[in-house]
């Protein structure tokens, strides 16, 4: 077993968004999205991958297809990896989990930012 403290993987830039990976395993992506309010992430797709996020702090927006979520602490949820997935809009600095599973092949997908 493997125990991580989820405290090392908040960290927040100005510039950007920062994606810290936790765990990337071949049957397994997991990390955590760190954004600022003002920040967000363009419609994007998984593929054959279905995405669960837990919002670990923070505030926003998700959007599904044509469906917005309203997001906060505590939010919830899974994603299957055809629909159309966006991150349009912060209103408080967020930190949301995610894992991404089975792993994606596009390693692009694997890349932290920091």
């Amino acid at each position: 077993m493997n125990n991580q403290n989820m405290k090392d993987y908040i960290l927040f830039r100005d510039e950007s968004l920062t994606k810290k990976i936790i765990y990337d395993e071949e049957k397994v992506l997991a990390f955590v999205l760190n954004l600022k309010a003002g920040q967000s992430i363009p419609i994007h797709k998984h593929g054959t991958s279905a995405l669960i996020y837990y919002v670990l702090k923070g505030a926003g927006e998700l959007l599904v297809n044509d469906s917005v979520i309203k997001l906060e602490e505590g939010s919830v949820g899974l994603v299957a990896g055809e629909d159309d997935f966006s991150i349009p809009k912060i209103n408080e600095d967020m930190s949301m989990y995610v894992t991404i599973s089975p792993r994606p092949e596009d390693d692009r997908y694997a890349q932290g930012i920091e």
